[in-house]
C-alpha cells in the first residue's frame, strides 16, 4: 500500500504546481489501484476517489460533463462497498521512497470523509441539472438530476428530497411544455410528459403554486394554439371540431387556474390566464370579473 500513501504524499507536496502534483497522483493511484494488496482496499479506492474528487473540484468544475467527477463517483462508492471500519477512523503506516529519502508516513481513513466527498459531488450535479434544463439539454440535466440523488441517497441514506424534487420536477415540466408548444402537431409526447410531470409535483404538494399554475397555463395555451393555427380555409364542418378541442382545454386549464388563483390571488398572471380562460369558454360575464381585478393590480 505504499504506492497508494505516496500517491497522497505527492498530492499535498506544494512544491509543484498545483495541476502537475494532482495529475502525478491521479496517474500514480491508477498504476497502484490494480495491485492485489489494494485492489480490495477501501483505503485505496478511497484515496483514489479523493484525488479524482480533487482534480475535479480543481480543474473541471465547470465541465458539466465531466467524466472525472463520474469517476471520482465510482471510485467512492467501491470504497464504501469494502469498508469494513464500522465508522471509526484507522490510522494507516506507510514507508514511502520520495526524492530519494524514505519517509513514515501516517494516512487517516475516515469512511465519514467518502460520505463528505459525495455530498459535495453531490451538490455539484444538482447545479448543473438545475443550470443545464432547458429545451435543448433536458435529458443531460435529467442524467445531472438522477446523480444527485444517488450521490446523496449514499451519504445520507434519510436525505429529504421533497422540496427539490418538486423545484426541479416543476422545471422540467414547464420545459416539456415549451417544447409542446413549439409545435403542438409533431411534439404531442410532450404534452403527456408536462402533464404527468406537473401532476407528480402536485400529488407530493396539493399547493404547490408553480405546479398548477404552470398546468394551468400548458393547458390555455394549448387551447389558444388550437384555435390561432386553425386554418383560414377550414371546412365549415370542422370548425367546431376544432373548437371544441380548444374549449376542452380551456375547461381542463380551469380548476387550476382557479386554485392557483386561491394561492396567489393578485398574481397578475393568474387574473391574465383566468380572465384568457373565461373568455374563451364565453362566459363573459366572470371574464369581466377578472378583467377589472387585473385593471386594480398597481401598474
Amino acid at each position: 500500500m505504499d504506492s497508494v500513501a505516496k500517491a497522497n504524499w505527492i498530492l499535498a507536496d506544494t512544491t509543484m504546481r498545483q495541476e502537475v502534483r494532482t495529475k502525478r497522483a491521479m496517474e500514480l493511484i491508477d498504476k497502484s489501484i490494480t495491485h492485489p494488496d489494494a485492489i480490495n482496499s477501501s483505503y485505496a479506492w478511497y484515496t483514489r476517489g479523493l484525488i479524482y474528487k480533487e482534480w475535479y473540484k480543481t480543474f473541471e468544475k465547470q465541465n458539466k460533463k465531466s467524466k472525472t467527477r463520474l469517476d471520482a463517483v465510482e471510485f467512492l462508492k467501491k470504497a464504501l462497498s469494502l469498508d469494513k471500519s464500522q465508522g471509526r477512523p484507522i490510522a494507516i503506516e506507510n514507508k514511502i521512497e520520495y526524492n530519494g529519502n524514505i519517509y513514515l508516513v501516517t494516512d487517516v481513513y475516515n469512511a465519514a470523509n467518502i460520505k463528505t466527498a459525495l455530498k459535495y459531488i453531490g451538490s455539484r450535479f444538482q447545479n448543473d441539472a438545475v443550470y443545464m434544463l432547458d429545451t435543448i439539454n433536458y435529458q443531460a440535466a435529467i442524467q445531472n438530476y438522477e446523480k444527485f440523488k444517488e450521490c446523496m441517497l449514499i451519504a445520507d441514506p434519510k436525505y429529504n428530497f421533497r422540496s427539490t424534487e418538486m423545484e426541479f420536477k416543476t422545471a422540467l415540466a414547464d420545459q416539456y411544455g415549451n417544447l409542446f408548444l413549439n409545435n403542438i402537431k409533431t411534439n404531442k409526447q410532450f404534452l403527456k410528459e408536462a402533464e404527468s410531470t406537473y401532476k407528480a409535483v402536485i400529488t407530493l404538494d396539493t399547493n404547490y403554486f408553480n405546479a398548477i399554475h404552470g398546468l394551468a397555463l400548458l393547458y390555455y395555451n394549448y387551447g389558444v394554439d388550437i384555435i390561432n393555427s386553425m386554418p383560414l380555409d377550414v371546412p365549415i364542418m370542422e370548425v367546431d371540431k376544432i373548437q371544441d378541442e380548444a374549449r376542452t382545454n380551456f375547461r381542463k386549464a380551469l380548476p387550476y387556474a382557479l386554485k392557483a388563483y386561491a394561492l396567489k390571488p393578485k398574481k397578475k398572471e393568474v387574473l391574465i390566464a383566468l380572465q384568457g380562460i373565461y373568455f374563451s369558454l364565453y362566459e363573459f360575464e366572470k371574464s369581466d370579473v377578472f378583467k377589472a381585478r387585473l385593471d386594480k393590480l398597481p401598474k
